[in-house]
């Protein structure tokens, strides 16, 4: 029993030992990031680059310097707060040069039952992929809202997927909802860079033929639509919530992030405390976030198992085919479950 306690406290120590190790590395390796990403030269500079190794060395000599582990954790602490500090004073905003389908901040106004979305989005697409820019005012009536949709656009396969929000008004149309990061011009988008603050979060409310043919047609992604089961109660609060977001965006902008910012984190973010369910990992890798939404019954099955359901709402096909129809909102929801 003795001996047996004895080796206990001998490993007791080591991974304690290895623990403390592994979280200062991680931590090193986030402020080297910040560096990198953040820093003074511009997203992922070469620039940034050299500060932030050079950051690391000084680190490395600091460390090497002291004998007491104590004093090498408090050097290294000492030495992040030059990171950590100016970090912490980059605010987010919108005047920037932004990329030509992140220019405008759209916002809605309410006015008893009519909804208008102001700088609306309505891009318009040749099969080329030649753009025509568009910015509107759309209004639709918020007693016509009965449902809604659910496009999961796959663009990294089992990874990662985009979900869009589209809201049913009936006569009024559909209103699609699209999280995203707000990219300036000739910025690219890197999960990584998710991590810090690169990218300002971005709602847009925009037509159908924009930001889903934009996926199915021009970039060729895959992309699936699923009937949403839940109450239209929740819905209405859903949408109404999403209103308030883009508007408080418009005034007060805030930094997309890709653990509790995300285009799914965002939109949990917004469903109230006692209602949200716990959290699962498809909620950051998201390409089957549909899978989650199945065995939560929060999406129509018509009594299809996972992946034939996913089959039947594949909508890349008939989206190509209804190109340049005037009812591509009707021609890829026929023949769908829940539709």
């Amino acid at each position: 029993m003795s001996e047996s306690s004895f080796d206990w406290q001998k490993l007791l120590p080591k991974i304690l030992r290895f623990i403390g190790n592994t979280g200062l590395i991680l931590f090193v390796l986030y402020w080297w990031g910040a560096v990198f990403y953040d820093g003074p030269f511009g997203q992922a500079s070469l620039w940034n680059a050299l500060l932030a190794i050079a950051w690391v060395v000084a680190l490395v000599l600091v460390w090497l310097k002291f004998e007491q582990r104590w004093n090498k954790v408090l050097s290294v602490f000492a030495l992040s707060l030059l990171v950590i500090v100016p970090w912490s004073f980059i605010q987010p905003n919108n005047d920037k040069n932004w990329a030509q389908d992140f220019e405008k901040t759209g916002h809605v106004t309410i006015e008893g039952d009519l909804v208008t979305f102001h700088n609306f989005r309505d891009f318009d697409y040749t099969k080329a992929g030649v753009v025509t820019p568009t910015w509107t005012t759309r209004q639709v009536h918020l007693s016509k809202l009965k449902g809604m949709d659910i496009f999961h656009d796959r663009f990294l396969g089992n990874l990662m997927a985009h979900p869009i929000l589209s809201f049913d008004f009936g006569d009024d149309g559909h209103i699609c909802l699209s999280i995203e990061t707000r990219k300036e011009e000739g910025e690219k988008f890197t999960p990584v860079g998710g991590l810090y603050k690169v990218f300002e979060l971005q709602y847009i409310f925009s037509s159908e033929e924009d930001v889903v043919r934009v996926r199915t047609n021009i970039r060729k992604e895959p992309v699936f639509l699923y009937k949403s089961a839940i109450k239209l109660d929740e819905i209405r609060e859903l949408f109404l919530s999403s209103v308030e977001v883009q508007n408080e965006l418009l005034g007060k902008p805030q930094f997309y992030n890709i653990i509790n910012a995300n285009c799914t984190t965002s939109i949990r973010n917004q469903i109230p405390k006692e209602r949200q369910s716990a959290f699962d990992v498809r909620m950051l890798v998201n390409g089957l976030l549909d899978q989650y939404l199945y065995e939560k019954g929060s999406i129509v099955t018509d009594g299809l198992r996972y992946n034939e359901l996913r089959d039947r709402c594949q909508i890349d096909k008939a989206a190509q085919a209804a190109h340049d129809d005037p009812e591509f909102s009707k021609r890829v929801r026929e023949g769908r479950p829940g539709q």
